[in-house]
């Protein structure tokens, strides 16, 4: 970015230095002197055109090429991150929050080095250079084009810190609000259509809308008053150059040339504070973003650790343990399943089975011990490749049913993946069917069993599954258990249900407290 800035700001003293010598141009020929003085002028006014292009275009692949990498760098950073707090994220259930950072704040948080930093200091060292050429054609000129250096440098920026960023900082706030809200709603808005109340969630968005464009009208009108000051102080500096030089030729001996190229000066010079200012004033905006995105890189995530070594061992044992979102609210829960050994773990509605499966596979925090080989689960950083899942919720993506579960294992070869599915009775949707988001062209018994197809595909030795003939007629749901118990007799098995299941080594019964 450093080198960027160089190349902005020699832009800008090429746009002065082609103004300057083209007057110098048009002045000299008007005198008629020899033709060397006009060759030079002429090398000088293609001198400063072809590198204020050069300069302006390599500042661009600069600054550009700089942005992406630190932009790539950042979302790899954030992904790592939040990919450390998934229980953090599975208990805040504000994904809005994260989509945002993820596709919007990661961007502005750019921005502002693009579009803010990198203009600032090119337009201060094009003004020192304005300022210094001054000084050379006529130090007089520095009565008038000093106070305005200082005026646009300093006190406008200082206007546009009290006022236009807290009012476009405000605006973001707003922002992030409307991107839960609509996050939220989307996942209700079926139930608000049939139930009738659809308006009511679409009116709260609306009124969400409107407070946004209120504030956004707030803002521009600031900025109007500020772009009304920024042109009146360049005007002045024209029109007093103007005067000044008109004065200095009447009343002294102030050569042509001198006079044409201090006229043209402030007509360029400021050109650096025009490129700044248009971001300048939204950068409340690229602040917030990037306030939001330090927040989610600089939190701690879990205390996820490397493990050296997990004996080999497939025993995952379960020891007085209790889990929540919130308050308690289950009785603690003992249990241990080995190799070739099915547990169940039963349960009414809302006992805890499925939140006791997000502590096992460590999306949730836990109290008692949960152990596999003899370690805790919640230290495991590779833990999916010891558990593999289907949980109550499983997500299905917008892609072909093959890419669907080779999420599970990569290296799956379609003969292998044709198996589960025979085993499950799906054989007869295509691999290269595209189910759709959330599986939605799928039935709930189809859906539920895409999410058991996964975790059977994996190579992980314990095997977790969460109401796995949910949605199906007793005789199919028979028929699975018996073959997903064969498919699983190497490994450990445990099954959440509140019914079926009749086969199992051991039986857990979880009660609220």
């Amino acid at each position: 970015m450093a080198l960027a800035t160089s190349l902005g700001a020699a832009a800008l003293i090429g746009g002065i230095g082609l103004t300057i010598s083209s007057a110098w141009l048009i002045t000299m020929a008007a005198q008629h002197p020899p033709i060397l003085v006009l060759s030079v002028s002429i090398v000088m006014v293609r001198f400063f055109g072809i590198s204020r292009s050069g300069a302006r275009y390599a500042e661009r692949i600069v600054s550009h090429e700089s942005v992406f990498r630190r932009l790539t760098a950042i979302r790899v950073k954030l992904f790592e991150r939040l990919a450390e707090r998934t229980s953090l994220i599975v208990r805040d259930l504000n994904s809005g929050n994260y989509v945002k950072a993820i596709v919007d704040d990661v961007e502005r948080a750019q921005e502002y080095q693009l579009r803010v930093t990198l203009p600032r200091y090119a337009a201060l060292i094009s003004l020192v250079f304005g300022i210094l050429l001054a000084f050379w054609i006529y130090p007089v000129l520095l009565v008038i084009l000093l106070p305005v250096t200082l005026a646009l440098l300093l006190a406008i920026p200082s206007i546009v810190n009290k006022k236009c960023s807290s009012q476009s900082f405000h605006i973001e706030e707003i922002e992030n609000r409307y991107a839960r809200e609509i996050s939220d709603v989307s996942y209700g808005i079926t139930e608000a259509q049939i139930y009738g109340y659809k308006d009511r969630l679409l009116n709260k968005i609306h009124g969400i809308e409107r407070e946004i464009a209120s504030a956004e009208k707030a803002l521009i009108g600031t900025i109007r008053k500020l772009q009304f000051l920024t042109l009146l102080l360049i005007g002045v500096s024209i029109v007093g150059t103007s005067l000044l030089m008109y004065n200095a030729r009447i009343h002294s001996d102030v050569p042509a040339v001198k006079i044409s190229m201090a006229i043209f000066l402030p007509l360029v010079a400021f050109e650096g504070i025009t490129n700044w200012y248009p971001n300048l004033f939204i950068s409340g905006k690229l602040l917030r973003a990037q306030h939001s995105i330090d927040s989610l890189v600089n939190e701690s995530g879990s205390r996820s650790i490397e493990v050296a070594q997990i004996p080999g061992t497939t025993e995952i044992s379960i020891k007085s343990v209790t889990v929540a979102w919130d308050k308690p609210f289950m009785s603690p829960v003992t249990a241990v399943v080995s190799k070739g050994e099915i547990l169940v773990i039963r349960g009414k509605s809302g006992s805890g089975k499925s939140t006791l499966a997000l502590a096992l596979v460590g999306l949730l925090p836990y109290k008692g011990s949960i152990t596999l080989g003899g370690v805790e689960v919640r230290d495991v950083a590779d833990l999916h490749t010891y558990i593999s899942a289907s949980l109550q919720r499983g997500h299905i993506f917008n892609t072909s049913l093959r890419e669907n579960l080779k999420i599970a294992n990569p290296e799956a070869s379609d003969a292998e993946i044709l198996r589960i599915l025979k085993l499950l009775e799906l054989d007869s949707i295509s691999l290269d069917e595209i189910v759709g988001e959330f599986g939605r062209p799928l039935s709930g018994g189809e859906a539920k069993r895409v999410g058991v197809a996964r975790a059977l595909l994996s190579r992980a030795p314990i095997v977790l599954l969460d109401e796995p003939t949910e949605h199906l007629d007793h005789q199919l749901a028979a028929r699975l258990e018996t073959r997903i118990a064969q498919e699983c007799r190497d490994k450990s098995l445990i099954v959440i249900t509140h019914s079926g299941w009749a086969k199992s080594t051991r039986t857990v019964v979880i009660e609220r407290e």
